[in-house]
């Protein structure tokens, strides 16, 4: 078999999907640049599972249709010891399509079931290695309102929000209206729950606007979040690097926009896709921000918070809104496989970008090796003559 030290898993069935084709491509050429044995598993955008020649290429991904037509659809089964076996559905034929052995698994997905924890459940349960945050966090840090409610709770400032379900709205559209005015009022920001990359976002200043923007939201999830808008706005983010009980925080980062809002074609799309394959790099920044010193370290202990508080693990990015009169500073949400990874906020540390994902697989690793010592069966079967025959007595 053909055995390699890291799969990249990018793709899958999100709106984000093409974004992470970038990320993933950028973390299989940092790995390479490291030597290491790198495989590049695309996921389509149907679920399919596929490896193959040029799949760490971007110019492969022009055609998605020729890319699921190309390459070889596999299975995930659980390999040997501590692997993972991708396993071709065809059937091989003299030596080909032998299955393949991977050693980790780095998680370049967003949005979807790639980064709101079930991927992470999947690699759990097949018991191989994967970078990036577990399943709770993952799980958490996709759902912006408990992600809100979590970092409340551990005394990180949050905007007044109101979250509306597909369900809730539908028929009631002005009871929910009237209660978002009521409790908000205007400038107010909408925004699906479950998705990152700015989809689905809008700012808005009346009732007619609030409502077609919340009509919008929800073609791209069943909830959605509206939020008080931070008069006198600044965004300023920072990445975290570690776990829960040890990480370090990035230079901080003021990303611009042209209208208060950061749009999916300002994050991406700005200055052609020459520039848009740069991914996360290519938005218009300032780092590090151009902030006072003692409001950066506050900045910086806050995003300490808010990833202990959701136990994350690996790299992130956390998001918040400063108030530039008031000099208040607001958690806004938090990615747990950030854009790019993040990492041109760790070049300016002198973290450089393959340093940056090997230290994401050796969290991964580090990770696994404290689950599988744990005891993860108890010495009692409950199935023996004995015991079945006291549950049969009972059941009878």
């Amino acid at each position: 078999m053909q055995r390699f030290r890291t799969a990249v898993f990018f793709g899958g069935p999100s709106p984000e999907h093409e974004v992470s084709v970038i990320t993933g491509l950028q973390a299989v050429h940092a790995l390479k640049e490291r030597g290491i044995g790198v495989l590049a598993v695309y996921v389509s955008k149907g679920g399919r599972w596929f490896i193959g020649d040029g799949l760490d290429e971007v110019s492969t991904f022009k055609d998605l249709a020729r890319v699921e037509q190309s390459a070889r659809e596999v299975a995930l089964a659980p390999g040997p010891g501590r692997s993972l076996r991708l396993v071709p559905l065809e059937q091989p034929f003299l030596g080909r399509n032998a299955p393949i052995l991977v050693e980790t698994v780095l998680l370049a997905f967003h949005g979807g079931s790639g980064e709101n924890g079930s991927v992470q459940g999947l690699c759990e349960s097949l018991g191989v290695p994967f970078t990036g945050s577990g399943v709770m966090a993952s799980a958490v840090g996709m759902d912006k309102v408990r992600a809100k409610i979590l970092a409340g709770q551990a005394g990180v400032p949050v905007v007044d929000w109101v979250e509306l379900t597909e369900q809730g709205w539908g028929g009631s559209e002005e009871a929910c209206l009237d209660r978002v005015e009521a409790a908000l009022g205007y400038p107010a920001i909408v925004k699906p729950v479950h998705l990152g990359s700015s989809i689905g976002i809008a700012r808005v200043l009346d009732r007619s606007a609030l409502e077609d923007a919340i009509e919008e939201a929800l073609r791209y999830d069943a909830s959605v979040l509206v939020e008080r808008c931070v008069p006198n706005l600044r965004e300023i983010n920072a990445s975290v690097l570690g776990t829960a009980d040890d990480c370090r925080v990035s230079v901080l980062e003021e990303p611009v926009s042209g209208d208060g809002t950061l749009s999916f074609e300002d994050k991406y799309l700005r200055g052609g896709s020459r520039k848009g394959a740069a991914g996360m790099a290519s938005l218009d920044r300032r780092i590090p921000a151009p902030i006072e010193e003692d409001t950066a370290e506050r900045i910086r202990q806050l995003a300490r918070t808010v990833f202990a508080a959701l136990d994350g693990c690996g790299v992130a990015r956390i998001d918040f809104l400063m108030d530039n009169a008031s000099g208040e500073v607001f958690f806004n949400e938090i990615n747990t496989i950030p854009g790019s990874l993040s990492f041109y906020l760790w070049e300016p540390t002198g973290l450089a970008f393959p340093d940056l994902v090997m230290e994401l697989l050796r969290l991964a690793e580090e990770r696994f090796e404290e689950r599988i010592r744990r005891v993860r069966s108890f010495d009692s079967n409950l199935l023996d003559a004995r015991a079945t025959g006291g549950l049969k007595g009972k059941l009878g």
